[in-house]
């Protein structure tokens, strides 16, 4: 890490917010000489933030992408900011890098090969299973293909419906008997001899 922190401002919030290259953000909205704000997410995820400015204007955004913005050149315009140790709170401009969305997923791959057999569990098992919808005394609604569908046409949780579905816990000890007011379930596949 570089022992001088440098800091640069926003980029469309110039006079009221300033990142630094060690990943440090700044406020000046309420004090003229800039508050450091502090960087909390207990759940090990990235640093997000929500940039205001004093005509409205706002922006969510994660703290390593405006790192990136203010210090790491991005001639190829590439879309992602990849962290180069895989800790998602490691901002500094050393341990970020632009990437395409592929080599980002790559990256992450190699990191956590156990992703691998879960999206291949997940695309054979899981996701092409055909869901039916119940309302809560049981009379049927409809069938989708599969959770997504069910998901995007009804707007529950697509994790929701799968957990009823499939009566896995959420916590220990407990399972889910309905999400967004409806039961979930795998349809039946009749089983035909040969």
């Amino acid at each position: 890490m570089d022992q001088v922190e440098i800091w640069k401002d926003i980029e469309g919030f110039r006079g009221i917010y300033q990142v630094s290259n060690h990943g440090g953000l700044k406020s000046f909205k309420a004090k003229s000489y800039g508050r450091i704000l502090k960087n909390t997410n207990a759940k090990g995820g990235y640093y997000s933030v929500v940039l205001r400015s004093h005509n409205g204007k706002v922006r969510f955004t994660r703290i390593h992408r405006l790192v990136a913005e203010a210090f790491i050149p991005n001639p190829n315009n590439l879309r992602e900011v990849n962290h180069k140790d895989g800790n998602k709170q490691n901002n500094t401009v050393e341990n970020l890098e632009w990437v395409t969305p592929s080599e980002n997923i790559q990256d992450a791959m190699k990191r956590s090969p156990q992703m691998v057999s879960g999206m291949n569990h997940y695309n054979q098992f899981v996701r092409p299973k055909t869901i039916v919808q119940f309302s809560l005394d049981s009379k049927y609604i409809a069938e989708y293909p599969n959770a997504a569908e069910a998901a995007k046409s009804t707007g529950v949780c697509q994790r929701n419906i799968l957990q009823v579905a499939s009566k896995e816990e959420y916590k220990p000890g407990r399972t889910r008997k309905q999400a967004g007011g409806f039961i979930w379930k795998y349809k039946e596949i009749e089983k035909v001899a040969i």
